[in-house]
């Protein structure tokens, strides 16, 4: 369905290919340029488009293998990255200072009294079980940004407010 709406059909999937990467390369050069050494994309504080390129930027470069072309082109742009490793270290490692609990604690009612503390073996992980597991969480948190972000624009729009323009 997706190569159908980009019309991808075998004899020009190639050229179709270096177009969409060349679209790619040409939007992350512009976003680079509007970006250049500040903080955020827009103002001095974060918009909704900073959290959506966050997501793609967080998913581009912790998810992808490292020989994909799209991460390629993406890690050509220094200060891309070193924003999304600021806003990264921010907004997602940051300890939260809201004053519910995290995420990841429970209750201690959800322990069990029979239960015994797991061996040291079953504990150590190797490095690249380490690595798999942090770029899971990556790709969790980008994902469930891209979701949040989606609920938050398209439920503030309704179908009244768009204008729809005809070239007529």
């Amino acid at each position: 369905m997706a190569k159908t709406r980009l019309g991808i059909i075998k004899e020009n999937s190639e050229e179709r290919e270096k177009q969409i990467y060349k679209r790619a390369s040409d939007a992350y050069e512009a976003l680079s340029t509007r970006l250049g050494e500040q903080k955020f994309l827009f103002e001095d504080r974060p918009s909704s488009l900073d959290a959506i390129f966050l997501s793609h930027i967080l998913f581009t470069i912790q998810v992808l293998p490292e020989t994909s072309v799209l991460r390629t082109k993406l890690l050509e742009h220094g200060n891309l990255v070193r924003y999304a490793e600021k806003l990264k270290l921010e907004f997602l490692e940051a300890p939260s200072s809201s004053s519910s609990p995290p995420l990841h604690s429970f209750p201690s009612s959800f322990s069990r009294k029979g239960s015994k503390p797991k061996s040291k073996s079953k504990t150590e992980k190797t490095e690249e079980e380490k690595k798999f597991k942090k770029r899971a969480k990556f790709f969790l948190a980008a994902q469930f940004l891209a979701v949040v972000i989606y609920l938050s624009v398209m439920g503030g729009v309704s179908n009244d407010e768009l204008e729809y323009e005809d070239d007529d």
